[in-house]
């Protein structure tokens, strides 16, 4: 069974064509998500394209105080995927001083995905409230709520609208994470690394690591078949857009 990364920034790696090459070569269904569109044309260029490993155009909200949003980069790459990501809001403290620029940027970003149902990888960290307002406002259809730390009470509305989440080892390290995962519909969960910027058994995650992960997350979720949901979860949202799209 395929194996799946949700969200994971492969060009942060030292090693990144080597690590593009064995998602591609173990057919392993990977979202490469980036923090700016410049960033997502050099990777469209310097990447080649792939059945298993696709390019998110994205625009971090913690780059807000030091990049502005390139409208027009974000607006000439839009077509060129279904996918958005990492984009969002994050309020925490190191951030929140930049709460209005991300705000304008998100609006823009969710206003034109919602049009064009795109998925997108969510980031979401102190701001959860605010997100779901601006996906709600702008008819977003399809979104995956990338290492949700929120309130737990806003799972289930998350869920009811439609939207999924992708969990990663770092949650399985606290009893916070370990809550919130257990809270999440099985049909709803998607894994992720969030590669190299997490770890695993205290070394930097790889995606070698991804069937330990799926172990881990089998045994907390008392879920043998664990694989197979994880792909069929993928594979439902993919179809839904699908219908969309046509």
């Amino acid at each position: 069974m395929s194996l799946i990364d949700f969200h994971v920034h492969i060009d942060y790696y030292k090693d990144f064509r080597e690590k593009f090459n064995y998602y591609n070569d173990k057919k392993i269904y990977t979202l490469f998500v980036t923090n700016l569109p410049e960033i997502y044309g050099k990777c469209i260029n310097s990447f080649k394209e792939s059945k298993f490993v696709k390019l998110a155009l994205g625009y971090n909200p913690q780059f807000a105080g030091e990049e502005k949003f390139n409208i027009n980069a974000f607006d000439r790459y839009l077509n060129t995927t279904k996918y958005i990501g990492e984009v969002g809001l994050d309020f925490s403290k190191n951030f929140i001083m930049h709460k209005a620029k991300q705000i304008e940027a998100f609006e823009y970003i969710a206003n034109k995905s919602g049009q064009n149902n795109k998925i997108l990888s969510i980031h979401s960290r102190n701001a959860e409230n605010d997100v779901i307002s601006i996906l709600k406002d702008n008819k977003v259809r399809f979104a995956v709520f990338h290492w949700y730390t929120g309130n737990i009470g806003n799972i289930k509305e998350i869920a009811d609208m439609g939207y999924y989440f992708s969990v990663n080892s770092k949650m399985l390290q606290s009893n916070k994470g370990k809550s919130i995962i257990k809270r999440i519909p099985i049909d709803r969960v998607l894994i992720e690394t969030d590669g190299p910027f997490t770890d695993f058994k205290r070394k930097m995650i790889t995606p070698d690591k991804l069937p330990d992960i799926y172990s881990e997350f089998g045994k907390l979720l008392n879920a043998k078949n664990f694989n197979e949901i994880v792909f069929d979860n993928l594979k439902n949202l993919l179809l839904q857009q699908e219908q969309y799209l046509k």
